[in-house]
This record gives C-alpha cells, structure tokens and sequence, in this order.
C-alpha cells in the first residue's frame, strides 16, 4: 500500500478541513500525519500540505477534486 504524507500543525482549521477530505483516501492509501513542527519545516507556512512520493499533491485549500485529479491523473 502506497504512503501519503499529511503534514499539519496545531490549532490550524484549514487542516481540520482537510483531514475530513481525505479520509476517503484511507481505502487506498496509508496516510502518515505529520506536525510541520517536528519534520517538513520547508511547508510551514503552506499547511496543510499532502505528499507522496515527495511530490506535493495538494497545499492550503483542499477539494476533493484536485486530491483525485493530482493522485490518479
């Protein structure tokens, strides 16, 4: 099964909004949530931010489109 990196922060509503958008992704993917603080610092400004294979797919506003569309296409 394939990796995704989710990288978030404290207190950050936008990643809040993001991690209830790529739940769906959990049928397909293993997802390792990350703290910008600990690993990743270079997306500390960009939160929440979803990687894989150390391709940014997805940076602030998430959409369930563009998740797809950057995962699949």
């Amino acid at each position: 099964m394939s990796e995704l990196i989710f990288v978030t922060t404290e207190n950050c509503e936008l990643c809040s909004k993001a991690e209830k958008k790529i739940r769906f992704l959990k049928i397909f993917f293993s997802i390792k949530k990350v703290d910008v603080q600990s690993e990743y610092k270079e997306y500390l400004l960009r939160v929440p931010v979803l990687i894989k294979n150390e391709k940014v797919l997805v940076e602030g506003l998430f959409s369930r489109l563009s998740i797809v569309k950057n995962l699949f296409f």
